[in-house]
């Protein structure tokens, strides 16, 4: 009776264990749920083989995916060239299931990330993504990309500069397959260089074969017979121009037998410095006068006037060998000679490396000099104190006095600059072709100019200023004391060896 009974157990348990539930087997999720081949897409689920082997996945009826990793409840695979969208499906052990959504195969380009975040206009950034091609449109809130900004690296990177005109929103992909937007917004950093407009008044007169020995300018201060004008030397060489700021007519004002170059307004007169003899001649009331003796030690490549922290002196200039010289003139004989008397004022920049000329700035109570990538300071003892800059440490950098580092133009040709009233002194930087502001404290700022764009083809150019840079050759700048306007002279946007030269507003907003 035991036996029989044992025996009917048995068979119940049998039966129960051949009617069992196969092993569950299903698609819970996968993810990314879009991708192009090559993507790597990680499926969740159950009742996977662990041999990677004998799990067949694919796309939307795709040829059968590469399978790179497998275990009972995930299988990482690899979206094949055939992939469309669609369904994904797994076949495993004789069994076979499908997802409930569809995985997405993108035909068209997509942006997934891209790098910096942030910048400016000219800045590079790389975007990467998928389905790139040759013919894409790429634009920074609307503004394209021009092509010859735009590197492509295959079809998931391209590297491109920020347009022109860009402002803060998402970049835009777009070819004749369709358009995206990245998920995030670009930021576009407007430099205090973009808090200024540069205008061309005119182009100047040049002379028409190597060039010129010197570009200066001066800016009238409303007395008898100067006006509010703008005059200027060099670029006809014997020639001192006159420009008119209210016709902007530029003509001939004053015919010189020598090379006048440097330039300064005193009082009711006009002094012009003769760099090839050392003459000195003055116009008061249109009526021109040279010095009845010539000083080779005074031969000025830059001339102002002293101001009253000077007062034995009505002018102080620089001379070839970059000394300060401390010049009295006189005018006599109803305009028809005049005298002067030169003075060495300060010898510590004489026989500066490369010979970059020394340029003054006054506002009638400082003198600043700017030599060997250095801003200097003139002090009552006639001593140089150093305010920006670090002599002989070429370079382009903003900031605090002794880090900041400028790029004058070596023989010939130095840095020029201006003062205003608030002993702001502006530097035109010849090596990045940007104007920069240096303050009383020292800190030196990028004001106008993009230094990315300096000695480019075209990079001159009217607008925005952090738009463009200028292109310094022999150069000045002078500044209106009441406006704040800036007036430059640089190289012309336009060819043309009779119209090398032009001069330039920057207008600061307010």
């Amino acid at each position: 009776m035991k036996t029989h009974w044992l025996i009917l157990l048995l068979g119940l348990v049998w039966a129960c264990k051949k009617q069992e539930t196969p092993n569950p087997f299903g698609i819970e999720r996968f993810d990314p749920v879009q991708g192009v081949a090559g993507t790597t897409v990680t499926i969740q689920g159950t009742g996977f083989s662990t041999d990677v082997t004998k799990n067949s996945v694919k796309f939307g009826g795709s040829s059968s995916a590469t399978v790179t990793s497998a275990n009972p409840t995930q299988l990482v695979v690899t979206v094949p060239g055939t992939a469309r969208t669609g369904r994904i499906t797994v076949e495993a052990d004789g069994q076979t299931v499908t997802s409930a959504t569809d995985f997405t195969v993108p035909t068209g380009p997509g942006l997934t990330s891209f790098s910096p975040e942030q910048g400016e206009e000219g800045d590079a950034v790389t975007l990467k993504g998928y389905n790139f091609t040759s013919t894409l449109t790429v634009k920074f809130n609307g503004v394209a990309v021009q092509r010859t900004n735009l590197v492509q690296i295959g079809t998931s990177e391209l590297r491109v500069v920020v347009p022109d005109g860009a402002t803060t929103g998402k970049i835009t992909l777009e070819d004749a397959s369709g358009q995206t937007a990245s998920s995030k917004e670009f930021t576009v950093i407007v430099p205090l260089s973009g808090k200024a407009t540069v205008s061309k008044l005119a182009a100047l007169p040049a002379y028409a074969s190597a060039g010129a020995d010197g570009v200066r300018l001066a800016l009238g201060n409303g007395s008898a017979g100067i006006g509010n004008n703008l005059f200027i030397t060099g670029p006809g060489q014997k020639t001192v121009y006159r420009m008119d700021l209210v016709t902007l007519a530029v003509a001939p004002f004053q015919t010189i037998a020598n090379a006048p170059v440097s330039i300064a307004v005193a009082g009711d007169q006009l002094v012009f410095g003769d760099t090839d003899d050392g003459y000195y001649y003055t116009c008061r009331f249109d009526r021109l006068s040279r010095s009845t003796t010539a000083n080779d030690q005074a031969r000025s490549f830059s001339l102002k006037p002293s101001g009253p922290l000077y007062r034995e002196f009505n002018l102080i200039g620089t001379n070839s060998e970059n000394e300060l010289i401390g010049i009295n003139s006189s005018t006599a004989g109803g305009n028809t000679a005049s005298s002067f008397t030169a003075t060495i004022v300060n010898s510590q920049l004489k026989g500066s490396p490369q010979r970059a000329n020394a340029h003054l700035a006054t506002n009638g109570k400082s003198v600043f000099v700017f030599c060997n990538q250095t801003l200097w300071r003139l002090q009552a003892d006639k001593t140089l104190k150093r305010v920006a800059g670090s002599p002989g440490q070429a370079g382009y950098v903003d900031g605090p006095a002794d880090a900041a580092r400028f790029q004058d133009g070596g023989y010939a040709r130095g840095n020029a600059i201006t003062v205003d009233q608030n002993d702001n002194v502006y530097v035109a930087d010849y090596g990045s072709g940007c104007i920069r502001r240096v303050d009383a404290s020292g800190t030196v700022t990028t004001v106008a100019g993009n230094q990315k764009l300096a000695n480019s083809t075209g990079s001159t150019k009217p607008g925005r200023s952090h738009r463009m840079a200028f292109r310094f050759d022999q150069f000045d700048l002078a500044i209106d004391p009441n406006t704040g306007v800036l007036y430059v002279i640089a190289n012309n946007n336009e060819s043309g060896t009779t119209l090398r030269f032009a001069l330039y507003k920057v207008i600061f907003d307010a």
